[in-house]
């Protein structure tokens, strides 16, 4: 099956490659100082492409070139270091290409397929049975980057599963740290698993079994990792005590001079790094971790009173001030207008005097209450009470004198007792309307009824009729019958 998908795509790879190209066959002829002179000028894995591009033409081509190509630096393998435009065209056969043309089973200590968004995995099958990789970053994205991606990446655990597999068993075996692609762990968040979510999680149980084997300490404070009842790996996917980017292993509970926890999980490319590869913003509302490089980061911001506080936090922003408030400390948010949903913090509140209803305490900005009119929530000077329209018309501001209102709020009060006049005798008009509308609709289905009725009646006279009718010609046909039998008795 591997095997089979590799073939799929070979065509592609040699057209990236440059196969049966008039330039490449060309190039294929140069002597090999030149053709490595040319190559110290590219990335790592341009190195390797080249390379491959050449032997593609070239089959003779001699081991001695093709490794003064290449180089000899191959403890790290990043396609992070290739253009992106071309790190997104690679194929399976472009990674099992590089991969055999710098013998990455026997170089490779740290593979990166960042951007390699259209590749199954089938092309990592070079790797198979390596003793010597320690870091394998399936994630398909960058340093400091989201691992979701908006379409979903045909990398498949088939194929990349039994490799890793292949790894782990090996006596010897190096492997330290595997981070997995987001599309493969995030079915452990819901309540259907399928067969290969299963697969998936045995997979991370061998590893975490592998890790335990080989026994590792806290750098700080030496104790066994894991601790009990502690694992290796998370269920969804990522990996506890090892920082990503150093592979340094740090227990949960160690902290720096500066009380910071020496490894955090990041919420935005959710890797976990220690404090001397990476500094880290905490999120003083949800408590949540990021990385000051993550791109993400750049929407930290500050509450005017906890401090820094990350996008998904924002509570309300004060329309006069311009102070944020997370959610958590949005108390100190007094006003909010019941219309446009502007906040004032206590401070601008108190100089704002936004009209606020003495009833149903609903406030409304000076411009959301201006564009009310009538409806605006209105000031008596005579009473000193505020009432919005729908409070007007059912309170009585002098409460304590007979329940009757001050000569100002009746004259506020006139005008929105007449619409509410017109209103009820509208709904009143399309009410009767309607009334009218339904006795016509049941006159007619009455009258329609009666029809079927006698339709029906009609129907079941002729089948009555029929009924009769054949009822009489099996009388006459046994009649006939009798008549011949006797005749036949009296021959």
């Amino acid at each position: 099956m591997m095997a089979s998908a590799c073939a799929n795509d070979s065509s592609k790879r040699r057209k990236l490659l440059g196969d049966n190209s008039p330039d490449a066959s060309c190039l294929s002829g140069l002597p090999s100082g030149v053709l490595t002179h040319v190559a110290n000028y590219l990335a790592l894995p341009s190195r390797a492409l080249f390379s491959a591009a050449l032997t593609n033409q070239n089959a003779a081509a001699s081991d001695e070139r093709n490794t003064a190509i290449v180089g000899n630096e191959w403890t790290t393998l990043d396609f992070g270091d290739l253009e992106k435009d071309l790190a997104v065209k690679l194929s399976d056969g472009d990674i099992s290409a590089v991969l055999q043309c710098i013998d990455a089973v026997n170089r490779v200590k740290k593979l990166k397929l960042t951007n390699c968004i259209n590749i199954t995995g089938v092309g990592l099958e070079p790797l198979r049975g390596s003793t010597i990789i320690e870091q394998i970053d399936l994630s398909l994205v960058g340093d400091h980057q989201s691992p979701w991606l908006s379409q979903e990446p045909p990398i498949s655990r088939e194929f990349v599963l039994s490799i890793l597999d292949s790894i782990v068993e090996r006596e010897g075996c190096s492997l330290r740290h595997v981070q997995y692609p987001y599309v493969w762990h995030r079915g452990v968040f819901i309540s259907v698993r399928t067969e290969k979510d299963r697969e998936f999680e045995q997979i991370l149980r061998r590893y975490n079994e592998m890790l335990a084997n080989q026994g590792a300490s806290c750098l700080k404070c030496n104790v066994n990792l894991p601790p009990e009842n502690g694992s290796w790996g998370c269920s969804y996917g990522s990996q506890n005590y090892t920082c990503y980017e150093c592979l340094r292993h740090y227990c949960s509970r160690c902290t720096n001079d500066d009380h910071e926890e020496m490894l955090s999980y990041c919420s935005v490319c959710e890797k976990k790094l220690c404090v001397d590869c990476q500094k880290k913003k905490r999120c003083n509302c949800c408590e949540s971790d990021f990385c000051v490089d993550c791109t993400d980061c750049t929407d930290f911001t500050d509450c005017s009173r906890c401090g820094a506080i990350c996008k998904e936090c924002i509570g309300k922003k004060c329309c006069a001030c311009e102070d944020l408030f997370c959610e958590d400390c949005e108390d100190e948010i007094w006003t909010r207008c019941k219309s446009c949903e502007k906040a004032l913090c206590s401070d601008c509140a108190e100089e704002s005097h936004w009209p606020k209803c003495d009833e149903c305490w609903d406030d409304f900005c000076d411009d959301c209450n201006e564009k009310k009119g009538i409806d605006a929530i209105r000031f008596c000077d005579d009473c000193d009470t505020s009432y919005c329209r729908r409070c007007r018309v059912h309170v009585n501001c002098q409460e304590d004198e007979g329940k009757k209102n001050c000569t100002e709020c009746i004259q506020l009060t006139g005008p929105l007792l007449l619409e509410e006049v017109k209103k009820v005798r509208k709904e009143n008009k399309e009410g009767r309307a309607e009334n009218k509308r339904l006795k016509d609709t049941n006159e007619q289905m009455h009258d329609h009824i009666n029809y079927l009725e006698k339709q029906l009646q009609h129907e079941m006279k002729k089948v009555q009729e029929l009924e009769g009718e054949m009822k009489q010609n099996k009388k006459g046909e046994a009649n006939n019958g009798f008549l011949e039998s006797t005749q036949s008795e009296s021959k």
